[in-house]
């Protein structure tokens, strides 16, 4: 584990082993617990609004996300930078939950997102304890019929996929009224089975990672005067 704090914001890196270990003591710790990624965007955006900051650091496990942020906090070894690159810590825990038949519930803002969650969820595991599933189209609206239906079912294993920064709010401010162990918010344009990228979000990065590196660049200069 190692320390990082860039653009303000604090978090700390785990391997891929650490971070597994964490995720299973939160199976049995009868609370429900946090587990999201990061990237340079959310690291760019969340440096410059102080309430998405808030949801981010209350994370209780965040897994970094791009080999940039690694490279950027001098913490890029070789082999963190391939744990990351192929999203080994999702598919790893998406197996563990599958081999100790976890119940999961499924959480997305769209149809088409949802049945895109399934399917490549599915190519991990094909045996996935799926308990429950809803697509939250409005999350300014109250959520109170999700948090009834997913306290009813009681599932152990929350997964969910919306846009940044829809489901880091949507977290934090629901995470007291849900009854579960573990809630897994994945990034919204990376593929769980392979770790790979869409073409819209390369580019997507590639822009959030030249404007990080800007960013930094000027938040370094500014603490150093």
């Amino acid at each position: 584990m190692r320390k990082i704090n860039l653009l303000g914001i604090q978090f700390q890196d785990y391997t891929t082993r650490e971070a597994l270990k964490i995720a299973n003591q939160y199976m049995n710790n009868g609370a429900l617990n946090t587990i999201s990624f990061v990237s340079t965007q959310i690291l760019v955006e969340a440096g410059e609004h102080a309430q998405q900051k808030e949801w981010i650091e209350n994370m209780d496990l965040l897994i970094c996300d791009e080999p940039d942020i690694l490279h950027a906090s001098g913490n890029a070894t070789r082999n963190r930078l391939k744990e990351i690159e192929s999203g080994e810590f999702t598919k790893e825990l998406i197996n563990r939950i599958a081999r100790n038949r976890k119940r999961v519930f499924l959480l997305a803002d769209s149809e088409k997102r949802m049945e895109q969650l399934k399917t490549e969820l599915s190519l991990i595991r094909d045996d996935l304890h799926l308990e429950g599933e809803y697509i939250l189209t409005d999350c300014s609206n109250g959520t109170e019929t999700l948090i009834n239906e997913i306290n009813d079912l009681v599932p152990s294993v929350i997964i969910s996929r919306f846009p940044y920064p829809v489901q880091e709010q949507l977290m934090y401010e629901n995470r007291k009224m849900i009854n579960a162990d573990i809630w897994l918010a994945l990034p919204e344009h990376k593929l769980v089975h392979t770790g790979k990228r869409s073409r819209y979000a390369k580019i997507l990065m590639l822009f959030y990672k030249k404007t990080f590196k800007k960013k930094l660049s000027q938040y370094n200069n500014e603490k150093a005067e």
